[in-house]
């Protein structure tokens, strides 16, 4: 009995000594990607009339890797993107194109 005891033990601490730098390094990455440096463009969208172009817009422009996040308001007439740093904001306005929309305006909040 005092086997499987010190057994139980043994295999406990190995699991912890495994799983705690990968916990950490998962922990990191998570981290690190938060940090990426991130801009907030400003679009002018003309055409959008109800609830659902403003979903049409939003999933056009959430699709493009470069965007984090996309609020779009049909109300207002726009949308404001968060997109990687550097990223080609002309991507912005063919997606919203594509969805059946016109860009009529676009300011960045570019830092740099």
């Amino acid at each position: 009995m005092k086997i499987i005891g010190r057994l139980m033990v043994a295999v406990a601490l190995l699991s912890l000594v495994v799983a705690l730098p990968v916990g950490v390094a998962t922990f990191y990455n998570t981290t690190a990607a938060v940090a990426e440096e991130l801009e907030t463009v400003h679009l002018d969208i003309d055409g959008m009339v109800c609830g659902a172009c403003q979903t049409k817009v939003k999933t056009a422009l959430t699709s493009l890797p470069e965007v984090k996040e996309a609020n779009v308001s049909w109300e207002s007439g726009g949308a404001d993107v968060k997109v990687t740093k550097g990223s080609d904001h002309k991507k912005l306005a063919a997606a919203v194109k594509k969805a059946g929309f016109k860009v009529t305006g676009a300011k960045c909040e570019c830092a740099g």
